[in-house]
């Protein structure tokens, strides 16, 4: 569907998408002007219909860009993850991950929207995107090594717990405290890339509680 924007030289292409999503950051899906898009990139209207037929067909077209490079960034830092603790390692993963999005303020913000409140217009799109993205990476896989089970030592566990009710609460713990600040972060209530502490913080008190809850005492 978008070869012809594609077959663009890479540059090209770069100033479109980082144009487009600074637009839809700014005023939303609704309230985003294709004109004011086009005259930013430099291109015509004409062109960039040329190439993404719709304004919807634009936004999925970012969207589908902006998980593919954060998937690939996670990836990376997740292959960075040398802590053999799994609940350090946790939190090293979050951080390294944080670090290497870092330079990708606008892009976190974008799909943050995305998946949050993706505009009605879209939404069965952005849905159907999902499900094919969640297919592509093995999300299971993905969470495999995020939450090695192998370094959890079964020997310490209290009786009744076991390796995978201790990845499934941690698993939670995770999810709900990444929701709660990208939250903050789109309230502009929170920036993590000035102050990075408070959702560190909170990572860290949590982790410690599963911890203690889950190993016997020693």
């Amino acid at each position: 569907m978008y070869e012809a924007f594609e077959k663009q030289p890479q540059a090209k292409k770069d100033l479109i998408l980082q144009v487009a999503i600074e637009e839809f950051v700014k005023n939303g899906y609704e309230k985003t002007s294709t004109d004011i898009i086009t005259s930013r990139a430099g291109i015509s209207k004409g062109i960039l219909f040329h190439y993404f037929k719709s304004k919807k067909n634009l936004y999925v077209y970012l969207a589908s860009h902006v998980i593919e490079l954060i998937t690939k960034k996670t990836i990376e830092s997740l292959d960075d993850v040398r802590s053999d603790d799994f609940f350090e390692r946790i939190k090293e993963a979050v951080w390294l991950k944080q670090e290497v999005t870092a330079p990708y303020k606008q892009e976190m913000q974008f799909i943050t929207d995305v998946l949050l409140h993706p505009p009605k217009t879209v939404k069965l799109e952005v849905e159907d995107l999902l499900r094919r993205k969640h297919e592509a990476y093995g999300i299971a896989f993905m969470q495999s090594r995020l939450y090695p089970k192998e370094l959890i030592d079964e020997s310490r566990l209290r009786s009744g717990v076991t390796k995978e009710r201790v990845i499934q609460m941690t698993a939670f713990i995770v999810e709900q405290l990444s929701a709660k600040y990208q939250t903050l972060q789109k309230n502009k209530q929170y920036n993590f890339f000035e102050d990075p502490k408070p959702l560190m913080s909170e990572l860290d008190a949590y982790l410690d509680i599963i911890k203690h809850g889950v190993y016997k005492s020693e």
